[in-house]
């Protein structure tokens, strides 16, 4: 339910005539906070300011029950309608800065028309119409087409969150793994080898870096990187051949991988304190 002030429902039970228009308020990625107004005028209100600009949007349905609605809004931006010092609206877009982006509306009632040079107009007469994420769905020229689903489409989320596997179900070195990759890196040189299997000066046990990458850092593979196969005795096999024969004295770089095993996790990263598996979740058959 909207929640309208005293003020406001005053004003819309005594007087015949009043001004109405649209505030709209976009968050971006960064927080950065974006206040426009379908009117052709700047409308500033609660000490803000919201800019003029061509808005169109669709219809809303108000109900009472917990179903998903969708808003429908067009924006025409102009090629000089910047979101910060350094880009515009559709260079934004471009860069993703819309991506999750929470957009509000707010509806806005006036007793007196609105013309340059009036003042605030009382926070009282602001009445939240509609708030939801914002979701881009083609931009082209100076248009911008975008649907806005209302927050409770957070309702659709799967539960539970969290499923329970006997693997970890993090990825080496994400945020969650905490794993500093670099610390496992091992440098290495050529002796010999074709495109798929090289033969190299490391003393590494057999299988070590299997389903692990390597990567050169000189020669003509230089910034190239594939998965391995296999390594056995300081020979490591990929699995998609490099372009390029790697020349004997080129360097590279190996990092192991991560097989997301309780044992691999303790023995080989010693991160067993951020293991997210279950190896001990009883098989459905014997489960009761």
């Amino acid at each position: 339910m909207k929640a309208a002030s005293d003020k406001l429902k005053q004003l819309l039970l005594s007087q015949q005539t009043f001004y109405m228009t649209e505030l709209y308020e976009i968050t971006l990625q960064d927080d950065t906070i974006l206040r426009y107004t379908s009117c052709d005028i700047p409308i500033k209100t609660n000490g803000i300011t919201y800019k003029p600009l061509a808005i169109e949007r669709g219809t809303t349905t108000q109900t009472n029950d917990i179903s998903v609605d969708q808003l429908d809004v067009t924006i025409n931006a102009g090629l000089h309608e910047m979101i910060n010092d350094e880009q515009t609206i559709m260079q934004g877009v471009v860069a993703g800065s819309f991506e999750e982006a929470k957009l509000v509306l707010y509806r806005l009632f006036s007793p007196d028309s609105f013309s340059f040079g009036m003042g605030e107009i009382d926070s009282d007469y602001v009445l939240l119409w509609w708030l939801g994420t914002l979701n881009i769905e083609s931009a082209g020229g100076l248009e911008l087409k975008a649907a806005v689903s209302s927050l409770t489409e957070l309702l659709n989320t799967k539960f539970p969150t969290h499923l329970y596997y006997p693997p970890c179900i993090h990825t080496l070195g994400d945020v969650d793994c905490k794993i500093q990759v670099d610390a496992f890196k091992i440098t290495g040189y050529v002796r010999s080898g074709t495109r798929s299997v090289i033969q190299t000066n490391l003393s590494i046990a057999d299988g070590y870096l299997t389903q692990g990458s390597i990567c050169f850092t000189s020669g003509k593979n230089t910034g190239i990187t594939r998965s391995i196969r296999i390594n056995t005795a300081g020979e490591i096999t990929v699995v998609m051949p490099f372009y390029y024969v790697p020349a004997a004295g080129d360097t590279f770089y190996v990092i192991p991988a991560c097989d997301k095993s309780m044992n691999c996790c303790r023995n080989r990263f010693n991160n067993i304190n951020h293991f997210r598996g279950y190896p001990f979740i009883p098989v459905p058959e014997t489960a009761h």
